[in-house]
């Protein structure tokens, strides 16, 4: 299935009580073309933030606030990823990358792999490993993993698979390599740069006591409630969390009218993805 990759630009309203997001529209810059995700990341890695991106844009873009990413696919669903900004490495690597076709799903799949080793994508495995190898023993760990890569994602079905099998197994080390290969596809890569610090979106949690104010840290809420009588968001296999800061502290209400449902950017037209309100062409 094809995507087309957009840099986009809106509004963002957080008194907006339906929709955020308002005003998108594609971001045209001339003498540049983004033909692919890896076109948009050589551009925006090279600025410092969305300040140096409203300098390069035209004035009729100034009146936006937000920047992302919109990938479409070719049956016009879609969704968001978010912008890298201010990192070379980035460029060196996404200027390195190799297609290759995939067969996973039954059906050919091109994918971009990154086969060097830059420092950036050695130290983002050597954190990612370090995840995988505790995650048997630490929950925190593979609570990680998931929010970072997508509870349901082909890349933690592979982990799920090392977190689960026999610590004696001699295809443990194997599967290791194998998710060493597929960490250096180079979507799953991003999203682990896009996804590593964002902090996990709680919902359905029914605090009774007057003890834990609002703002609180997650340690604090599951010390008190327990881990097991909260529910995590996590990300689909393609996405990545793109929100304002604001949306930390946002009412599980305001967040889900601002991104289309918990824990997402807001997804067009595919009912999996799309709660009705959100971002629109």
């Amino acid at each position: 299935m094809a995507k087309y990759y957009d840099l986009v630009g809106s509004v963002y309203d957080k008194n907006a009580k339906v929709n955020k997001y308002k005003d998108e529209e594609i971001i045209k810059i001339p003498g540049v073309t983004f033909k692919s995700l890896e076109d948009i990341d050589k551009f925006t890695a090279g600025l410092t933030g969305s300040l140096e991106l409203k300098n390069k844009i035209d004035k009729k873009y100034q009146d936006k606030t937000t920047f992302s990413i919109r990938v479409t696919k070719d049956n016009e669903n879609f969704y968001y990823n978010s912008i890298i900004y201010n990192n070379p490495n980035l460029i060196q690597i996404a200027s390195s990358l190799k297609s290759k076709t995939s067969y996973i799903t039954g059906s050919p799949r091109t994918i971009k792999m990154y086969f060097g080793n830059n420092d950036l994508f050695v130290n983002a495995w050597n954190d990612v490993k370090s995840k995988i190898l505790n995650s048997r023993t630490k929950v925190e760990d593979k609570e990680w993993l998931y929010g970072v890569f997508g509870e349901n994602s082909r890349y933690t079905t592979l982990i799920n698979r090392y977190i689960n099998g026999d610590v004696f197994d001699n295809e443990t080390e194997s599967l290791l390599t194998d998710l060493k290969n597929a960490f250096r596809e180079y979507e799953i890569f991003r999203k682990y740069l896009t996804n590593k610090d964002k902090k996990k979106i709680i919902s359905n949690v029914n605090v009774s006591s007057s003890n834990i104010p609002i703002k609180t840290s997650l340690g604090v809420i599951e010390e008190k409630l327990g881990s097991n009588d909260i529910n995590y968001t996590t990300l689909d296999d393609e996405e990545d969390v793109y929100d304002p800061d604001e949306y930390l502290f946002l009412s599980p209400f305001e967040l889900e009218q601002m991104t289309g449902g918990p824990g997402n950017i807001f997804h067009g037209q595919n009912p999996k993805y799309s709660t009705g309100t959100g971002r629109k062409h």
